[in-house]
């Protein structure tokens, strides 16, 4: 298996890129940056396609709809922002005003009806797609929650928090199933594996963890990277995952054996981002450098 630099875009955005998301259907790019813009990318030829704009005070966060034909983008500005993908254009009437430090990472359920969103007060909200108002409150009485995850099938909702801690809650019902410990430090990303049995998490102390969701327990703790884990991607097979970290590297390990296959090191700042593609043959990673790279993760 081979893993090499496909194609490296240099300056894509003006300033900082903090995410990045590939779709599964329609095969796009998007890439959100401090620079206030979302940008959409052909995920064949690496292209510029479209520009979209409307956010205030950087892109935070970006995910894309199951079916692809929309992406909601999280910013410093308290909005949440739902964008037409079929016709690349922010869509006015579904903008919500979520509040100060309200709404800091999305994610869509898996039926695409609706987006959770954490907050500085420990809660995650969710809010429906269609009528762009908050529906439910999950509350985890702790600390501002810096990242949130959608279980595949759907049951479950995972936040991570400030403070190192875990939360998954019970998405049919709202109640808290598990708190989780593990993390010593602020966790800024977490991802379900396709199958919905495990967790990733990845935090400020340096480390990845991967926790059996059904048992509640942290079956392996991943050391590897130099500084904090940013970012963390499942590919679609569930044998491999991608970090991305602020040691300037994104790396690709080995779920069964647990261990890291490649580093990537042609980044020159924090890596913000990492997505991969549907059949999993390539990675996306975005940088402070405000650099987006493709890299090639099989033989595929």
């Amino acid at each position: 298996m081979s893993y090499r630099l496909l194609h490296s875009k240099r300056d894509a955005h003006e300033d900082a890129i903090w995410s990045v998301a590939w779709s599964k259907r329609g095969n796009r790019i998007l890439t959100g940056s401090v620079d206030d813009t979302i940008k959409i990318w052909n995920g064949d030829t690496y292209g510029e396609t479209h520009l979209l704009e409307g956010h205030q005070l950087g892109v935070l966060s970006i995910d894309i709809s199951p079916d692809g034909s929309t992406a909601v983008s999280t910013s410093l500005d308290s909005q949440i922002r739902f964008w037409d993908l079929m016709h690349h254009m922010k869509t006015e009437d579904r903008t919500i005003d979520a509040g100060p430090v309200e709404a800091w990472t999305a994610a869509y359920s898996p039926d695409g009806r609706h987006v959770a969103t954490g907050s500085h007060s420990g809660n995650v909200n969710i809010w429906s797609t269609e009528e762009g108002k908050k529906e439910r409150t999950f509350e985890t009485r702790g600390k501002f929650i810096m990242s949130v995850a959608y279980s595949p099938n759907g049951l479950l909702l995972a936040c991570g928090a400030e403070n190192g801690a875990v939360h998954v809650f019970d998405v049919p019902t709202g109640r808290l199933l598990h708190s989780l410990q593990g993390h010593s430090m602020c966790v800024r990303t977490m991802t379900f594996s396709p199958d919905s049995n495990l967790l990733l998490t990845g935090s400020d102390d340096k480390r990845i963890n991967i926790y059996d969701v059904h048992h509640a327990n942290c079956i392996s703790n991943l050391a590897g990277h130099q500084s904090w884990i940013l970012s963390l991607a499942f590919s679609p097979d569930t044998t491999h995952f991608a970090s991305g970290s602020s040691d300037k590297r994104a790396k690709i390990w080995d779920l069964k054996a647990r261990q890291c296959l490649h580093t990537c090191n042609d980044h020159e700042d924090q890596v913000w981002g990492v997505a991969y593609s549907e059949d999993g043959s390539r990675l996306a990673t975005v940088s402070e450098d405000r650099t987006l790279n493709i890299y090639q993760t099989s033989s595929g």
